[in-house]
This record gives structure tokens, sequence and C-alpha cells, in this order.
């Protein structure tokens, strides 16, 4: 079946790649569908299909961090600390330097942990916060006026507003991309800048088989995307984020530039990626597995994927992430690592392929002895 492409509108004939049912959301969780990804020769842009109704699905469904108040997803250690994302995401937005007083909007906020973090570091900053659901407003209220606060629309009274606009892995989960682009430069003051970051599923792949994504961006798509809304102005930060694209951008004159070569190596990278995951499905599927004790290190997407294809419920998630230890998923408990049953005879790595390896090598002092180590392979 044929489609649109969301950005620049060329027609893309068939989808690249299917998988049945079950589909993986970015929360990850299972959900009954199947998973289409699209590439438009185009532009470059990479796409799944719309959910059957998107707008109930982030007012009422999607949930974000609201197992409990301090609820993060692990970054990186750092230095024998830990890294979480909104650690992160404060980083960058602190790294920009913003004027006295600067009034920022931070756009599809949740919680807006990454906010509370950053106006904590410079109490001068005027904070603003919008969402598509309501159920993040207790987590505002105390420390964000209620003038400054927006759910399901973006105020009139915000165009032209902000200094810097925020937008911390959300562009990939909206229909229209370019609409929205536009009404966020509307709503920019104008010196103003916008800042966000959204999966690279280059770097990141499993970010091609998360069924909320309903965008995979790729450099020469964001940058058509950006054009078209009227952003001239556009600094890529490659290693700002790991597995991410860092984007500021400015409103401006689009940019003329033929970007036909980046856009067809870029179909071709990602259609190679597409393929390797065909067959790493079928290699979780073929995984020799049956009647025997089975751990996976990683309760997030990649560990979840690999138990919605294993066939054999595992023991046991293990995981670094503190706020996940001691709890259950998928009917399993998870696990610190040192805490593995020495009878398990199998670990899955579900972790991204491309840095698996080193995250978590075969020397890991943890691991029970004559335990299969078997990563996701392409």
């Amino acid at each position: 079946m044929s489609s649109i492409c969301r950005i620049c509108e060329s027609r893309i004939e068939a989808p690249d790649f299917r998988a049945p049912a079950p589909a993986m959301t970015s929360l990850s969780t299972l959900i009954a569908a199947e998973t289409e990804v699209g590439v438009c020769p185009g532009c470059g842009h990479v796409q799944s299909p719309d959910l059957p109704d998107v707008q109930a699905f982030y007012d009422r469904e999607y949930r974000i961090s609201l197992q409990s108040d301090d609820h993060d997803q692990l970054y990186e250690q750092r230095d024998g600390s830990t890294v979480f994302r909104t650690d992160r995401q404060a980083e960058l937005v602190l790294e920009l330097d913003l004027p006295e007083g600067a009034r920022i909007l931070d756009f599809g906020a949740a919680k807006a942990a990454t906010l509370k973090k950053v106006v904590d570091a410079r109490p001068d900053l005027e904070p603003h916060v919008f969402d598509v659901s309501r159920d993040y407003c207790p987590h505002w209220d105390g420390w964000i006026a209620a003038d400054n606060q927006a759910t399901y629309d973006l105020p009139e009274r915000w165009a032209g507003r902000f200094d810097v606009i925020t937008a911390h892995f959300v562009l990939e989960h909206i229909a229209d991309p370019v609409a929205v682009f536009e009404t966020l430069r509307r709503c920019l003051a104008p010196k103003g800048r916008l800042f966000f970051t959204v999966p690279d599923p280059l770097a990141n792949p499993g970010d091609l088989l998360v069924v909320d994504h309903l965008n995979h961006f790729t450099e020469p798509s964001l940058r058509a995307a950006l054009s078209r809304a009227g952003f001239g102005t556009m600094d890529f930060r490659a290693e700002g984020f790991r597995g991410a694209h860092v984007v500021v951008a400015r409103p401006g004159p689009g940019d003329e530039t033929d970007g036909s070569p980046a856009v067809a190596e870029c179909v071709t990278s990602v259609r190679a990626a597409l393929a390797g995951w065909g067959g790493m499905l079928e290699g979780i599927a073929r995984a020799e597995v049956a009647g025997r004790r089975v751990a996976i290190y990683g309760a997030g997407f990649y560990g979840t994927l690999i138990a919605s294809r294993l066939g054999e419920k595992p023991v046991c998630f293990l995981d670094r992430n503190p706020h996940l230890q001691g709890q259950t998923h998928l009917g399993c408990p998870v696990l610190t690592p040192e805490a593995c049953p020495d009878d398990i005879e199998a670990i899955f790595a579900g972790l991204n392929p491309l840095h698996a390896r080193r995250i978590l090598p075969h020397s890991e002092s943890w691991i029970p002895a004559g335990a299969r180590l078997i990563y996701l392979e392409g």
C-alpha cells in the first residue's frame, strides 16, 4: 500500500519493512498491531503509519515517567555516577548560553523534569510548558505560573514570545511535523531559537521499529522539514546525545542546496538497516533456548523486543537503571546484573546492536559460568 511522505509529499510506493504483531511502543509496551516502515525517495524521511486514534493515545494512554515522581531513563554511567536522560537534556539546554531572563517553552514537556533542572541551575529563566494531556499538570503546579501552562493547543498570546523553545524526543510522535515546526516558529521571538532532539534511526536502529514514532527522521528529512517551515540556520550537533539528532534552528530563508546525493545515500543506509532487522528478528526466533533458563540484559526497548519474539518467557530482566530494579516487566522480575541467578544458561543482550558488545562484554564478572551470551545480529 502506498503512502504520502509527511515531509515532502512524495509518494512512497510500498513499505520497505513489515513485521507481524506484536508491535513495540516507545514505552517498551506491546500492542496488537503490525510494524510497517516506509522510506521516502524524495527527502530520505522514514515513517510509520498513523496510530488509529493518535490524539487519544497521547491524551489517555501515553504516560511517560508517571510511575513515580523520580522515574527517569538511564542515559549512561559517567565516572562511576549514573546520568539519566533528563540530566543530559538539561546539560544541552544550559550549553545554549541563554540570555538573562529568557522565556523558555518546553514543548511536549511531560513532567517537565528537564526544564525543572534547567531552571534550578538558571532561576532567572521564565519557564513555560505545553503538552497534549492534562495528566502532567500536578507536576507543573507550584513552580510554573498558571498562565505559563498550556494543554492541547498553544495559546495565541504566545506568538512571538519565546527566546528558546525546547522539544525533547517529541517530534517523532507527531503526524504533521512541518505544520508543528511552523507553529513553533511563530511562537519564537525574532532572534529566538528552536532546540530539539529526535531519535537518529541510523545511530539507534531500534527506533525504526517503534510503532508510535510516526517519524524516523534522517538529517536530510529534518533539513527539508525545517526549511519548509521557515527555518534557515540549522546547527546539527552530532555528538550531543547518543543515538539522536540534536538540532538548533533559527527562522530564516530556506536552504536551496541540492541535497539529492545525501538523500540517496541515506535511503540506501536505512533500507540496509531495515534488512538487518529482518535478519535479527529471525535470529531471535531461531535461538535454541527452548527449555533453558534465559535472562535478558536490558528492560527497555531492545529487551522487550527480544522477549516478544522469543516464545520462551525469560526468568528475569537485568538492568542498571535503579528506577526499574525491584519492579516487574512483562511479568518477570527486574534485577541488578550482579543478582543474576547462578543457573541462568543464556543471556540476551537487549541493547542497541551497534554498542552491545562494548556495553556488555563477555568478561563481565557477574555472568554465570557457562552462560551463553547472545547478541542481536543482522
